[in-house]
């Protein structure tokens, strides 16, 4: 799985802020609850200084949105060609950019699983990987079972970013600054 090139994902259907990309990755991508905001904001310092992401203009209440370039354009497509089915991760990467592309409306998701089915169509025809022939070959197949599957949910899944606000610095259950809650409006 790669937060960099989510994080690019998810800016190329719009300018953003980190909590806001933290949210969309983690919904769009079924990893809710085990990405971390802190994982976000260091890779978008990353993306900034290696030119792949530029400061956005600053959300109304002066949340920085970051921006991506051409160069960030360039490293997310580069990003969809390189699933490698003998990588450790290799599953969990294919399920993490089907998910992701396949909600975003911008993107290619025929294109992306073509190439994903190719991939793992390869890995169970190749001999001589990491894995065990008949280990690779049954992941293989579980891989293209599940991409077919993919397929045909995918027209279902693009949505655009979501505009939901969250509330910030506050803990759950708490009120805006100036609202008061009933039983305190008794009190006084």
């Amino acid at each position: 799985m790669s937060i960099r090139a989510g994080i690019l994902g998810v800016l190329i259907e719009q300018d953003a802020y980190g909590l806001q990309i933290h949210g969309e990755l983690e919904e769009r991508t079924a990893r809710v609850g085990r990405i971390n905001v802190g994982q976000i904001y260091s890779t978008l310092d990353r993306l900034v200084t290696s030119g792949s992401v530029t400061p956005g203009d600053p959300t109304d209440d002066g949340l920085p949105r970051y921006r991506i370039t051409q160069a960030g354009r360039e490293e997310f497509d580069a990003w969809l060609d390189s699933l490698d089915p003998d990588a450790a991760s290799a599953w969990n990467d294919t399920v993490f950019m089907v998910l992701l592309v396949a909600s975003l409306p911008s993107q290619d998701t025929s294109g992306v699983l073509d190439r994903a089915e190719a991939v793992w169509r390869a890995a169970a025809d190749r001999t001589g990987s990491a894995l065990p022939d008949r280990a690779r070959a049954l992941l293989a197949g579980a891989a293209l079972d599940w991409l077919a599957a993919a397929r045909s949910e995918a027209p279902s899944l693009p949505r655009p970013l979501s505009d939901l606000r969250p509330r910030r610095g506050r803990r759950p259950g708490a009120t805006p600054q100036g609202e008061r809650h009933e039983a305190g409006e008794r009190a006084l």
